[in-house]
C-alpha cells in the first residue's frame, strides 16, 4: 500500500509543481513550460559584429578566433549591455581598444588593426538561408582608433 500512495503523492506533487509553474510564468525544470520554443520570431535578425581596419581594408573578426578566450555569443552579449548601461561611449570605447589591444598581442605576426568597428548587421530570415551569407545591412555603433 505505501509504495502506491507514494508513486500517487509524486505524480500529484508533480502536476502541482507544473500547473504553479504554468500560471505564475515562473519555470522550475523539468517542470516549466519551455517558453523557449514558445515565441515567434520576427523575418530579421540583428547582430553585433566587430570589423577590423588593417592597411589592406576592414576584416570581419569573430570571437573565438580573434578575441580568445571569449566566445561570440558572450562577447557579443557583453558589448550589448555596455550599449545601453550608464555612461556607455566611454565604457564601449574602453571595451573596444581593450579588444583592439587584444587582437594585435595574439597576433603579432599578422596584419595589425588600426581601428576597430562595431556594427548592428541585420539579415531577413528566409527559407534556404544556410547562415554564410554576408549581411544585408550594416549600421555602425562605435569605432576606436589606436594612439
Amino acid at each position: 500500500m505505501a509504495p502506491v500512495r507514494f508513486k500517487n503523492l509524486a505524480i500529484i506533487g508533480f502536476l502541482a509543481v507544473t500547473c504553479f509553474d504554468i500560471v505564475t510564468g515562473l519555470e522550475h525544470w523539468p517542470f516549466g513550460s519551455y517558453p523557449m520554443y514558445s515565441l515567434l520570431y520576427s523575418e530579421q535578425l540583428d547582430w553585433l559584429r566587430l570589423y577590423g581596419v588593417t592597411e589592406r581594408g576592414e576584416i570581419a573578426l569573430r570571437g573565438e578566433r580573434d578575441f580568445a578566450p571569449f566566445d561570440e555569443a558572450r562577447l557579443v552579449m557583453a558589448l550589448d549591455r555596455l550599449r545601453t548601461a550608464p555612461k556607455a561611449d566611454r565604457k564601449l570605447d574602453e571595451a573596444l581598444r581593450n579588444l583592439m589591444e587584444l587582437y594585435n598581442r595574439r597576433n603579432p605576426g599578422g596584419p595589425s588593426i588600426s581601428s576597430l568597428r562595431l556594427y548592428t548587421v541585420r539579415w531577413t530570415l528566409r527559407l534556404g538561408v544556410q547562415g554564410s551569407e554576408p549581411p544585408q545591412e550594416r549600421v555602425l555603433v562605435a569605432q576606436v582608433t589606436a594612439q
